[in-house]
């Protein structure tokens, strides 16, 4: 197969040193969305990744700015690139390139079943990620979901609820765009979202309170092997979308309360909670950064912003949230007809 695919229009080209490495890129891109397309000499972005038995080490000139939650990845940001290291895998990531050029040691392909966390998928996830803000099309964590075009998206942390709010308003006809991450990218109309996970990302233990989750032998989560990777054609046919315009922003939070409800939140908190589940992907460059909040603010402009605060009955009731959510939707302007 080539190693040439397509996301939102962009142009990918994903090279790998072996089989195996190639066979992980394929199945990662395809897991964030990305279609397989023919070959094209002039690719947006460029990922390599080749097998070495020892990592090169950031240089001299990078100065460590972090570690990602996700399996420990240390970030260093150096003059014109940054590198994301990890103890099985390194990448060197040039976003004025367009290029992404990273290391796996041969140990992380031979044994890829004991990773809970499979830290080259993060790697890749990353990279990407890094190579997509620059050219304006920022990640954000955040369950995205959307009725007639007008999308809501619940940023937040894991364990928030935000699969569960998903599942629950598929159920009552929604299009998932992701459960986890989307891409958000300004238009002449507004502000878009963009699907970055097509599959869910389940606990085995939803199936107690969404049983038709059980019957499919669903496959480990490319992104955490402890969960499903849950197809939402396959349980839902016809209600996966790639892209919505968001209407309403509404932050998810676990309550210990028989009952959920719903209350407005002022634009400052709702700003705040996108800088912080963007927090990976802010820039220290200023062009960048300015681009990135401008996004945000604008997103803010158009939705409505609220807090969900998600009792046991979005568990015990499949119509909680759906019946929360779906009003605050109606009225508003529709879906813009414009591509990202």
């Amino acid at each position: 197969m080539p190693p040439d695919y397509q996301l939102h229009g962009l142009r990918l080209h994903a090279a790998g040193g072996t089989p195996a490495v190639r066979k992980r890129l394929r199945r990662i891109l395809r897991h964030k969305g990305a279609k397989a397309t023919e070959a094209d000499a002039s690719a947006d972005i460029r990922l390599a990744f080749h097998v070495h038995a020892s990592l090169k080490a950031p240089p001299d000139t990078a100065r460590h700015v972090g570690t990602s939650a996700r399996c420990g990845i240390e970030v260093w940001d150096a003059p014109e690139q940054m590198v994301l290291a990890h103890k099985s895998a390194t990448a060197v990531v040039d976003p004025a390139g367009g290029r992404a050029e990273g290391q796996v040691c041969p140990a992380l392909l031979e044994r890829p079943e004991r990773e809970e966390r499979d830290p080259l998928f993060h790697l890749v996830v990353l990279s990407l990620g890094l190579l997509l803000r620059r050219r304006g099309w920022f990640p954000l964590h955040a369950a995205t979901l959307a009725r007639e075009g007008r999308g809501v998206l619940l940023p937040g942390r894991s364990g928030q609820g935000k699969t569960t709010i998903a599942l629950s308003l598929l159920r009552h006809g929604w299009a998932a765009l992701s459960d986890d991450t989307v891409l958000l990218r300004a238009t002449g109309n507004g502000v878009r979202a963009h699907a970055f996970r097509r599959p869910l990302c389940v606990d085995p233990g939803a199936a107690n309170y969404f049983p038709e989750l059980e019957g499919p032998d669903w496959p480990a989560s490319l992104s955490d092997a402890s969960k499903w990777q849950v197809d939402v054609d396959r349980l839902y046919p016809g209600q996966s979308d790639s892209t919505c315009t968001p209407r309403l922003l509404v932050l998810p939070t676990i309550a210990d309360a028989p009952t959920s409800r719903i209350e407005p939140i002022g634009a400052k908190l709702a700003l705040e909670q996108l800088l912080t589940q963007s927090a990976f992907f802010l820039s220290s460059r200023p062009d960048v950064a300015d681009r990135h909040l401008s996004v945000l603010r604008r997103l803010v402009d158009q939705t409505q912003t609220h807090r969900l605060h998600a009792g046991r009955d979005v568990l015990n009731e499949p119509h909680t949230a759906h019946a929360l959510l779906a009003p605050l939707l109606t009225g508003g302007p529709a879906s813009d007809a414009v591509s990202g």
